[in-house]
């Protein structure tokens, strides 16, 4: 699927230093209102199937309130494997132009997950950074969120520490050595989150930010739908340093640019996750060992 033509521009050179500079970006307008349109129903497809289903799946990471009368799900795993639409948006629309212009020439897809955040019942992601789960050997890696419904405040729009992926790793393990997905308390207390962003943005926008970048959600409390599309994306010579967890086929397919003969390594330790090659769930599952 990836091609040796040259990346369409679809960022100004200010907008990549703010990337550089910031670890994260907001781009506005990147789908119109027709194609976010079909999005949608082909998740509301996706939710009617789910109700069949009575545990987490390959597909459905359930909601444990989940039943087949009111299906509740947290997230549709691997929707480009799933959806010809979904895989359009990971490797054809503009959204791999916009990471080749930050990444380099040469990208390779990692990921897609669809964050589903129903209304008055999305959970809230706590802090956290998606280097803990896949680190790579240098650290031009991002997500991309595109948004298929309006984020506010109170439908739990993601929420960004600026310049936070120039700093540290945090462990995402508890005091008991369980890998919890999030930043243990006394970490996120020494941030000062009061330069945080919270990224409100009209739906067929996306925003992206670093694998190293500090950011986290709050629970939807509105009667709205808060959809998140995440794709996540490296530099092709960003080699993983765990093994893949998606069991997707997509998983390392070059999306744009030539396969490079070399790996480039970063400078430093890494921390590393436990081995998810049998089996991911979720964030919201990981995170939920946190209240137990």
């Amino acid at each position: 699927m990836g091609t040796t033509t040259a990346p369409t521009r679809f960022l100004t050179d200010a907008q990549v230093q703010s990337y550089q500079r910031d670890g994260y970006l907001a781009v506005r307008g990147v789908l119109d209102a027709t194609q976010i349109g079909t999005l949608r129903r082909v998740t509301e497809a996706l939710v009617e199937r789910s109700r069949a289903v009575t545990k987490s799946d390959a597909l459905f990471d359930l909601d444990p309130r989940h039943t087949a009368a009111q299906p509740v799900l947290r997230r549709i795993k691997n929707p480009a494997d799933n959806d010809p639409l979904y895989r359009w948006v990971t490797f054809e629309s503009p959204i791999p132009d916009i990471v080749a212009q930050l990444l380099g020439p040469a990208v390779r897809f990692h990921h897609s997950k669809l964050n589903m955040k129903g209304s008055l019942i999305g959970a809230a992601v706590e802090f956290h950074q998606d280097a803990a789960f896949y680190p790579h050997s240098n650290d031009d890696v991002l997500a991309v969120g595109l948004l298929l419904d309006d984020a506010t405040a109170d439908n739990g729009a993601m929420a960004v520490l600026p310049g936070s992926h120039r700093g540290p790793i945090y462990t995402h393990y508890d005091g008991q050595g369980r890998f919890v997905g999030c930043m243990r308390p006394d970490d996120v207390a020494r941030l000062d989150t009061s330069r945080a962003v919270l990224l409100e943005l009209p739906a067929g926008s996306i925003h992206i930010h670093h694998y190293r970048l500090v950011h986290w959600s709050a629970p939807n409390t509105s009667t709205r739908e808060r959809r998140l599309l995440i794709n996540s994306y490296a530099a092709a010579d960003a080699l993983s340093l765990v093994p893949d967890s998606t069991r997707s086929p997509l998983y390392g397919t070059l999306v744009r640019g030539t396969a490079p003969g070399m790996a480039r390594r970063t400078a430093g330790d890494m921390p590393l996750p436990p081995d998810f090659s049998q089996g991911y769930t979720s964030i919201y599952e990981l995170q939920s060992e946190t209240s137990r």
